[in-house]
């Protein structure tokens, strides 16, 4: 189990964050009881606890500054709850979560919030839509990153530790059983994190407001479809041509927008602190 403690707190020294037990169970791609999990951390000789969080020896934790990101990832989904309460208002938008550091319950005082968004089939680039424009036009939307988008019909995911995590540590804000049907299409997230489940969903207050003008013909039965035939064309002519990372997909039933080769420096940065760690 060591190598496989080594792997989850080394992806959590990326982020400078430091793990629970219970979190370390979750992550860890070994099957194992929170007890069993618990004791190897105990008995290696790379890991610390610090106020009950567990990090490498050759990373440090400070934990003043966990509790300032921690206020950080509070005070942001504060801000933006009423328009992602907004946003799934529309029943085009299937399901909703957070994803990344928000989701991990930390956040740096300029960071945004990453959204996963699965629309109803055909709506995609409709919903992605949406989300820009509350993203741009509606207080507290400013921190909103909508860039996964998915349609209900295609929910496959490509395969990683890095997704498998991505999907361990999102927390829901509607459609809980969208998300559950999603990581059982994925067979793999079980082979990758075995301990891992859904977390639980996050409560959303009251919509900041109603939809735009434009938002009614945009989901009327024949305007609705030319709009989303427009709308994907020149969005994926523009993001296909201008793309620098092979992490992006963008398709008529899906955008992707992982501009910053997230999984790609984040599998680079671990294999640094591996190495850092063991030399």
């Amino acid at each position: 189990m060591f190598e496989a403690l080594r792997d989850v707190l080394a992806w959590a020294a990326v982020f400078n964050h430091a793990l629970s037990v219970e979190e370390v169970h979750r992550y860890i791609s070994e099957k194992a009881s929170e007890a069993e999990v618990e004791r190897a951390l105990h008995e290696s000789s790379f890991a610390v606890c610090t106020e009950e969080m567990w990090h490498f020896k050759t990373a440090s934790f400070d934990g003043s500054w966990n509790e300032h990101r921690r206020a950080n990832a509070s005070l942001h989904l504060h801000e933006i709850g009423s328009v992602l309460a907004q946003l799934a208002a529309s029943p085009t938008v299937e399901a909703l979560a957070i994803t990344g550091s928000v989701a991990a319950g930390v956040n740096d005082a300029d960071g945004d919030v990453d959204l996963l968004i699965v629309a109803r089939p055909g709506h995609v680039w409709r919903v992605r839509a949406l989300a820009i424009y509350l993203q741009h036009n509606v207080a507290g939307g400013g921190r909103m990153c909508p860039n996964m988008v998915l349609s209900r019909d295609n929910l496959d995911l490509r395969p990683s530790v890095y997704a498998a995590r991505e999907l361990a540590m999102m927390r829901p804000l509607k459609g809980e059983h969208v998300f559950q049907e999603m990581i059982a299409h994925n067979a793999w997230f079980s082979e990758h994190l075995p301990n891992a489940a859904m977390r639980e969903a996050l409560s959303m207050p009251s919509p900041s407001g109603g939809m735009p003008w434009w938002w009614a013909v945009m989901r009327s039965p024949f305007a609705g479809r030319w709009a989303e035939r427009w709308e994907s064309g020149r969005r994926i002519r523009e993001l296909r041509a201008t793309t620098r990372s092979d992490e992006t997909t963008y398709s008529r039933d899906r955008c992707i927008g992982h501009e910053n080769a997230h999984r790609s420096r984040i599998e680079h940065s671990m294999a640094q602190i591996l190495k850092e760690g063991t030399s």
